[in-house]
């Protein structure tokens, strides 16, 4: 999907820069507001890599497993950003 926008992107920099951004944001955003439970977070997390690999049908039933393997991924940042801010700011679950 995120091809049907920019051409001419690199992949590599969706893979490892701008999806990982995102899950850092939706883990920032988790902490700060109260609207965004930790399913919602987690499950938008899990469904950044749809972004670069939903552009047609074929390529998203050839790259499903990529799906889940960079969708744990960037739920781990997701979360792992959000354990971060409770620590630093001393709040616990």
């Amino acid at each position: 999907m995120l091809y049907w926008l920019f051409e001419n992107v690199n992949p590599i920099f969706v893979v490892f820069v701008l999806c990982p951004f995102i899950a850092l944001l939706l883990g920032i955003c988790w902490y700060a507001t109260k609207y965004l439970s930790r399913a919602i977070a987690l499950g938008i997390s899990f469904l950044l890599p749809l972004l670069y690999i939903g552009s047609n049908w074929g390529t998203f039933i050839a790259n499903l497993d990529a799906l889940f393997m960079y969708g744990v991924v960037y739920s781990l940042i997701t979360w792992g950003t959000y354990r971060l801010i409770c620590t630093v700011t001393g709040y616990r679950l």
